[in-house]
């Protein structure tokens, strides 16, 4: 045991001599002097403590794997930076950061669903008039279904790179939109249509989350109930839209994160192009609609040559998987 002690503090002490040694992090730590830091690439992971900056990085740096592969595009320096406290974010964009992807700590995220638990159960529990002793019991079960620190590690390692997705997608091919200045991780804040801002992040996350969105896909064509659609009828329209139609419900959400990650894998698998998101978003950001792409180039990446031909070629292709 004392071996694997021994070894377990040696590999950790190496590994943060590396990160020490690494130039990016000693630009970020002059802007972040407090915080540990672990290299990722082209970018750094910020945190309270080095093994937190290091599972930071590992999502990072296996999301930058999946966008060099999907969209031959290089990779702006970016920081994703544990909070609290707020990131300053001035400060990493002059040590040469372009962009700054806040992520909250495990224990901010423990503490803000508690707290939202708690408060919800107890006005329920007021709704019902119950007793303070019932109010205690139902407290205490809604909070032990609270995910522990394994499933917050699963969603981290799907939504990090889900958000670094966002911000390099429009850097890449909307570089002049990209500000630096509003570079907090939001949905679809970048030119190009909703659906292609939404594949370009979902195609980044980690292999157990895209095989979740395609069983909840599979599942919701059969009708089914999916949890993560808050318990709605089962059920979805595989439609296929140009253009955003504003905010959402946030159960019509998931199911258009679901969807979007089904149509990026017709997309590919169609035209047997893993870059085919690439080519799309280079065309459309030169100020071609994706209808006229798709007459003039649809045939050639053996993809249909207009919308109501792709909306029935993806509609068959849902209905298969």
């Amino acid at each position: 045991m004392s071996a694997l002690v021994l070894l377990l503090t040696t590999t950790i002490a190496s590994t943060a001599l590396i990160h020490a040694s690494d130039p990016m992090c000693g630009r970020a730590r002059t802007a972040a002097p407090d915080l540990s830091c672990a290299g990722s690439g082209r970018g750094v992971a910020l945190a309270a403590t080095p093994e937190e900056a290091a599972r930071l990085a590992g999502y990072a740096r296996a999301s930058e794997a999946r966008f060099t592969a999907q969209f031959a595009r290089d990779i702006a320096p970016y920081v994703v930076i544990s909070t609290p406290p707020a990131p300053q974010r001035a400060a990493l964009n002059a040590a040469g950061f372009t962009h700054v992807l806040p992520w909250p700590a495990p224990r901010a995220f423990d503490e803000a669903a508690r707290r939202g638990v708690e408060e919800g159960t107890r006005r329920f529990a007021a709704s019902q008039n119950m007793t303070p002793t019932q109010t205690e019991e139902v407290v205490a079960r809604a909070l032990s279904q609270i995910p522990d620190a394994r499933a917050q590690a699963a969603l981290d390692a799907g939504m990090v790179p889900h958000e670094l997705g966002h911000l390099w997608f429009t850097a890449a091919f909307w570089p002049q939109r990209a500000s630096t200045d509003a570079d907090a991780p939001r949905h679809y804040g970048g030119p190009g249509p909703d659906w292609l801002d939404e594949a370009a992040a979902v195609v980044l996350e980690d292999e157990a989350t895209a095989a979740q969105r395609r069983d909840q896909f599979r599942a919701l064509m059969k009708g089914e109930t999916v949890p993560a659609v808050d318990g709605a009828d089962g059920g979805i329209g595989v439609s296929f839209t140009p253009a955003g139609a504003g905010p959402r419900p946030a159960a019509l959400e998931r199911v258009f994160y679901i969807q979007t990650r089904v149509f990026a894998d017709y997309l590919i698998q169609t035209s047997g192009r893993p870059t085919i998101l690439a080519e799309i978003a280079e065309a459309l950001a030169s100020g071609r609609s994706f209808e006229a792409w798709l007459t003039s180039q649809g045939a050639a990446h053996g993809l249909p040559t207009s919308i109501s031909a792709l909306q029935n070629g993806w509609s068959a292709y849902a209905a298969g998987v």
